[in-house]
């Protein structure tokens, strides 16, 4: 995930950039790392479709450690705390994400369906970066992260068609 820094929200907290590169590039490695396996063995505990329910709700509450972040301000521990939460739900959803469009795909043409598939993941974000800062002066940082909060919902609410939580993918899912 190619990501500008030192981000907007963390200067206007009032972290020097020293702190920013300290705390943020440390407390995000490890959980990523750390979340990305653990979510692959919980994947083929639980199976997919449960598991992209369950990291989606973490990621989904990761969100709400930016808006406590924002109301808290400047504390290097929450920094360090939302960072790393935010990065350990990260591994997990995207091993998850990866499997679930591994299992989604056919064999014969993977490798460009899983192309398109994660590149249209990561549209929205795109288009929407465009207007994070007008909504941020508008409804401050702490009303931002609770509107991308209730803007991942219908996402979520998807996995009902997707991925339903009692529903086997054959051959992709160890259990329901």
């Amino acid at each position: 995930m190619q990501r500008h820094y030192p981000p907007p929200f963390y200067l206007d907290l009032g972290f020097t950039k020293t702190e920013i590169g300290l705390v943020a590039k440390n407390a995000a490695l490890w959980p990523a790392i750390v979340g990305g396996l653990l979510g692959g063995l919980l994947m083929l505990k639980i199976g997919i479709n449960r598991a992209l329910w369950l990291f989606g709700v973490v990621q989904l509450v990761t969100i709400a450690g930016f808006a406590v972040l924002a109301e808290v301000g400047n504390n290097l521990w929450v920094l360090a705390c939302v960072i790393a939460l935010e990065y350990l739900g990260v591994g997990l959803g995207t091993a998850a994400f990866t499997a679930f469009i591994a299992w989604a795909t056919s064999v014969k043409f993977a490798a460009t369906q899983f192309a398109l598939l994660t590149a249209f993941a990561v549209l929205p974000r795109t288009l929407a970066s465009a207007l994070t800062g007008v909504l941020v002066e508008w409804i401050g940082w702490t009303g931002f992260y609770l509107l991308c909060m209730v803007l991942a919902l219908p996402g979520m609410l998807m996995l009902f068609w997707v991925a339903p939580w009692n529903k086997l993918h054959q051959g992709s899912d160890v259990k329901a």
